[in-house]
């Protein structure tokens, strides 16, 4: 049962799914969040106004999140998404889990990290030997690896589109860009692979999973894509969406977000 949504909302009246994002500008998230939510269901968002990529930046930007959760109670949301993997990631594995707990001290609203949905998406699929495609460092790639190696999936080989455009650019990459990326990193992985990773919500992609579990005969999982699939999970819409991947098919394992 939800708790913000109202039947007299106009456009939330089935859920309201609240995203804290890192960056305080937001395209591709609420763009691409409405292309795959079914109707009744809508999207608040506030910022951590993370500026950059450096670890000053994230903490800076964790240290605002009880404004955020604030923020997230007044606008009567049913779901709150964490968006950002680096967030997470570079305070090592485990602190998914103390975040989560920092949030609960807050506000009673459940909450879904990014990491934690991909890799609960990841899980679900039976993902554990994927290709990671992200806009991050070589450094972050590195700790990403690590991190979800805990979870029991390896990056088999990984590639970043900031050997391509500036990260500021990262957005505004075209879909086709993205895809012939994951498609080439899929053909120079060694070894077998069952899956293909794009993370980094600030790049476009839910466009193109459909077109490249086609192609290449695995599933996808994505960063919005994951986020938005939580994010229903938690607020009781279990919806069939068509067009965005497999995922869409199934529910989160025991009602988590990472099966042990």
């Amino acid at each position: 049962m939800t708790t913000g949504a109202r039947s007299g909302a106009a456009y939330g009246w089935r859920a309201r799914i609240g995203f804290v994002t890192p960056s305080p500008g937001v395209e591709n998230n609420a763009y691409e969040f409405y292309r795959m939510v079914p109707d009744g269901v809508v999207a608040v968002l506030t910022s951590l106004g993370v500026l950059g990529l450096s670890q000053d930046q994230y903490d800076l930007g964790l240290s605002r999140l009880p404004f955020a959760l604030e923020e997230m109670g007044r606008r009567g949301v049913d779901v709150i998404v964490q968006a950002g993997v680096p967030l997470v990631v570079t305070h090592g594995w485990g602190y998914e889990a103390q975040l989560l707990e920092e949030v609960r001290k807050h506000t009673p609203i459940p909450a879904v990290t990014d990491i934690g949905a991909s890799i609960a998406g990841m899980q679900t699929l039976g993902m554990t030997r994927v290709v990671m495609l992200s806009p991050f460092a070589d450094q972050l790639e590195g700790e990403i690896a690590d991190y979800v190696h805990n979870a029991g999936i390896q990056v088999v080989a990984m590639a970043s589109l900031l050997d391509i455009v500036p990260f500021e650019e990262i957005s505004r990459v075209s879909l086709a860009l993205v895809y012939r990326a994951a498609r080439e990193l899929v053909a120079s992985a060694r070894g077998a692979v069952d899956g293909v990773w794009i993370t980094g919500a600030y790049m476009p992609s839910v466009g193109i999973v459909e077109p490249l579990e086609s192609d290449l005969a695995r599933p996808v999982v994505t960063a919005m894509q994951a986020m938005t699939w939580a994010g229903l999970q938690r607020a009781g819409i279990h919806d069939a969406i068509q067009g965005f991947g497999r995922l869409f098919a199934h529910r989160l394992y025991d009602g988590n977000l990472a099966a042990p």
